[in-house]
C-alpha cells in the first residue's frame, strides 16, 4: 500500500499539477479521478473497492494532522486557478498583460463575457486574490487611494465610508502626494480629521515600482504550496504521526501502524462490522476472536513479545489500549 500511495503522489499528481497549471480541470471528473486513486491505494485496482478503508478527505490530510500527505484534486484545481490567478495581475509576460487588458477594465473584471478559458478558470478566484493582497507604495500612479489594500486596511475601511459611495472614488494614490509629501486638499481633511492620522504612519517611498504581495506570505509572492493551504485550512495535529513517520522506519511499517491508530486494519472484526458473516479465530493463540486490540495487546504471543520488550527496556509494560503505547515512546 506505501509503494502505491508513493505511485499516486509521485507520478499522478505531479502530472496533473502540469496540466492544472494552464487549463481548470472539470470537477466532476476531477472527483472521478480522485476515487480511482482511492481504489487503487487501497486495493491496486481502479475499478475494486476494499470494504475496511478510509474517508478519502481524511487520506488527503497531511500526515502530522493524521493523514497521508496526499491532496485533494479538487482543491488543488481551485489552488492552481488562484496561483494562475496571481500570475496573471504580477506577470509581464504576453498572455497575463493580453489577458489584463481583455478582462479587466480600471483593475476590475469586465461585466461581459469573455472567450477565454484561463480566465473562466481564474476569474472567481480575483476577489479571494484582492482580499489576501496589499500593495508595495510606489509613485502611487496605479493604486486607487480610496478602495486599494495599501496601508493594512483600504483607506475606505479605515474611515468607515459606506461601501456604496467608496466604490464610485476612483483617486489615485498619486493625486494626493506633491514632492513626496502627503497634500490632502482641505475639504477631505475636514471631512476625515483622523484621515491625517493614518497618512502620517505611511512614508512616501521614492521609487517609482508599485508591486502586490500576497499578505501571509513571507516572501510576498504566492506559490501553488501557499495556494493550497490556503484553500485547505490547517487542522488538529496529532501527536503520535511524527513517530510513525519517522525516517527510520520502512514506510510498509509505517503505514500498518499509521492503519493501526485509524483502526482501518482489515481484521475479522471490522469486516464483520461492514457486513461479512464469518467465523473468527485470531491465527495466534486460537482461542479468541481477531480484532486489532487482541493482535497487537491481548494475545498470548503479543504479550510476551512486549514482555521481552519489558525485559529489554527494564521498563514495566501494561498496555490496555493502541494509544498506551506513545505514551511509551513520550518516555524516549
Amino acid at each position: 500500500m506505501a509503494g502505491r500511495v508513493l505511485l499516486v503522489k509521485s507520478v499522478i499528481h505531479a502530472m496533473l499539477v502540469h496540466t492544472m497549471s494552464v487549463n481548470s480541470w472539470p470537477i466532476a471528473l476531477l472527483k472521478e479521478i480522485d476515487k480511482w486513486c482511492r481504489n487503487f491505494i487501497w486495493s491496486g485496482d481502479i475499478e475494486k473497492r476494499k470494504m475496511v478503508t478510509m474517508a478519502w478527505k481524511k487520506l488527503c490530510k497531511p500526515t502530522k494532522e493524521g493523514g497521508i500527505g496526499l491532496k485533494s484534486l479538487t482543491s488543488l484545481n481551485e489552488a492552481s486557478n488562484l496561483k494562475l490567478g496571481w500570475e496573471m495581475l504580477n506577470s509581464m509576460e504576453p498572455w497575463a498583460t493580453t489577458l489584463r487588458g481583455r478582462a479587466l477594465s480600471n483593475r476590475k473584471p469586465v461585466a461581459y463575457h469573455i472567450h477565454s478559458s484561463l480566465w473562466s478558470s481564474m476569474k472567481s478566484e480575483y476577489s479571494v486574490i484582492i482580499e489576501n493582497s496589499s500593495w508595495l507604495l510606489g509613485n502611487g500612479e496605479n493604486i486607487n487611494f480610496w478602495v486599494d489594500s495599501w496601508c493594512g486596511l483600504t483607506i475606505g475601511d479605515c474611515l468607515s465610508i459606506p461601501s456604496n459611495i467608496v466604490s464610485h472614488l476612483s483617486s489615485k494614490i498619486s493625486d494626493f502626494i506633491v514632492d513626496y509629501k502627503w497634500a490632502i486638499p482641505s475639504s477631505i481633511q475636514d471631512m476625515f480629521p483622523q484621515l491625517s492620522h493614518v497618512l502620517e504612519q505611511i512614508s512616501i517611498p521614492r521609487v517609482s515600482l508599485e508591486e502586490l504581495v500576497w499578505k501571509s506570505s513571507s516572501t510576498g509572492s504566492l506559490s501553488l504550496k501557499e495556494a493550497y493551504n490556503y484553500k485547505v485550512q490547517a487542522g488538529q495535529r496529532i501527536h503520535w504521526a511524527k513517530v510513525v513517520w519517522s525516517l527510520d522506519i520502512p514506510p510498509s511499517k509505517s503505514m500498518m501502524v499509521w492503519r493501526l491508530m485509524h483502526d482501518r486494519l482489515p481484521t475479522d472484526e471490522k469486516m464483520r462490522e461492514r457486513g461479512s458473516n464469518m467465523v473468527s479465530m485470531c491465527s495466534n493463540c486460537k482461542s479468541f476472536t481477531e480484532s486489532s486490540a487482541h493482535l497487537f495487546l491481548q494475545c498470548s504471543y503479543a504479550s510476551k513479545l512486549w514482555n521481552w520488550l519489558s525485559s529489554i527496556l527494564n521498563i514495566a509494560i501494561n498496555f490496555n489500549e493502541t494509544s498506551d503505547i506513545w505514551k511509551l515512546c513520550d518516555k524516549n
